[in-house]
């Protein structure tokens, strides 16, 4: 079994988001969930990986190919420094549940014929009898610049920072779906109509579109859909396109006209450090025209893309505040419910969710129904300029609020 490369629960909630590397450094492997020929073993290995590290022996080489060894025990230590002291193992049939001194971690691991590691996956950290309050605060304290916010209905509950504009990534594709929503309310579009796919549209993974055939006739609802369930890139320009700066403006402020995702990549590419400087001192014409240059110039390609985080003044920037106001206007959307992020879908009887995140930048935004009837909404975004975000941090707390407002 080929290891696939992702950055477990997180990673896949936000399927790639805008730019892959963030999610390719991580460790995970999906596995299937299926009886090991060497049980003891494999719980044995998970044992021994949270006492003093993996062994790179332990490991198929199908796994290191996808997965450096270089890239585990540095994982491994970060969890370890989250939860706290390691203190038991249990489970069986290739899923497992490691308890520390704060928290658990559930694993997911297979053997193969040779007993060798070829599917690795660790889910997002669970910390341990953390009330809302002290999960809210653990979002306030991420490294780098933090935000979120909380609402009941139409009503604050909590926030921090809550009004301060951040980098979001692909986050921002909220506000294209609530342009495609009010075009196609008016009558001007409808779900089932279909737009040949303009190879002026396609970008960069995260996404699949890219790599479709020119002119491939593809419905709004498919467009919406791939932008919002895998966060696909080509589908984000296309709907964004086709909803028009028009439509797009009246959620969108400071991001006018609104970036696409495949002019940012050709911005952030090497030798363009001019061209990112006049979009990002630019003055709406004076971006405008800009677009119509960077239409002209190619696609960079996936290894120009940055593996630590770029100019975050060049991005798309919004509040927490008016990511939980956008995600009100389009929650009830069925492609809002594809991709549940990170909440556990048995707590809630309905989620709706988008992610975003790029080296440097780290942003949720879930809307859930409970089971006793509320609606409430939790947008956290971090930046760091210096750093890629400490996605464990961020994932643990995020979720032990979820399971707080599930709990409540």
């Amino acid at each position: 079994m080929a290891a696939i490369v992702r950055t477990a629960m997180l990673c896949a909630a936000l399927a790639g988001a805008l730019n892959f590397p963030l999610c390719a450094r991580a460790i995970a492997a999906e596995p299937p969930i299926s009886a090991s020929p060497a049980a003891d073993l494999a719980r044995e290995r998970i044992e021994t990986m949270w006492q003093s590290g993996a062994q790179e022996a332990w490991f198929s080489d199908s796994f290191l190919a996808a997965v450096p060894f270089t890239k585990l025990n540095p994982i491994v230590d970060e969890r370890k420094e989250l939860l706290g002291r390691y203190l038991s193992t249990t489970g069986a049939n290739g899923v497992y549940v490691s308890t520390f001194e704060k928290g658990t971690e559930t694993v997911k691991i297979h053997l193969d014929g040779n007993a060798k590691i070829d599917g690795l996956l660790l889910e997002t950290p669970k910390l341990a009898d953390v009330s809302l309050d002290g999960a809210l605060k653990r979002l306030e304290q991420l490294t780098g610049i933090s935000s979120y916010v909380l609402t009941e209905g139409r009503s604050r509950r909590a926030g921090y920072n809550d009004a301060t504009p951040l980098a979001v990534g692909s986050a921002f594709k909220l506000a294209v779906l609530a342009a495609l929503r009010d075009r196609v309310t008016r009558g001007e579009l409808h779900w089932d109509q279909v737009f040949p796919l303009d190879p002026r549209w396609k970008s960069l993974p995260s996404g699949v579109l890219q790599s479709w055939p020119d002119r491939t006739p593809i419905s709004l609802a498919t467009y919406a859909s791939e932008m919002i369930s895998i966060s696909d890139n080509t589908a984000a320009d296309a709907a964004a396109s086709i909803a028009g700066d028009a439509a797009l403006a009246p959620y969108v402020s400071r991001n006018v006209p609104l970036l696409r995702t495949r002019e940012l990549f050709i911005l952030r590419a090497p030798g363009n450090a001019a061209l990112l400087e006049k979009w990002i001192d630019g003055t709406p014409a004076q971006r405008r025209a800009l677009r119509a240059k960077l239409a002209g110039m190619p696609t960079p390609g996936a290894g120009a893309l940055q593996s630590t985080p770029g100019d975050l003044r060049a991005e798309w920037l919004f509040s927490t505040g008016e990511l939980c106001n956008l995600m009100s206007r389009v929650a009830d959307l069925p492609y809002m419910t594809i991709n549940p992020g990170i909440a556990e879908p048995a707590d809630f009887r309905r989620i709706a969710f988008k992610g975003g995140s790029e080296p440097g930048v780290l942003s949720m935004v879930t809307s859930v129904v409970t089971h006793s009837g509320r609606t409430e909404c939790l947008a956290a975004t971090v930046n760091d300029p210096a750093r890629d975000v400490d996605l464990n941090a961020f994932a643990a707390a995020y979720s032990a609020v979820l399971r707080s407002l599930a709990l409540r």
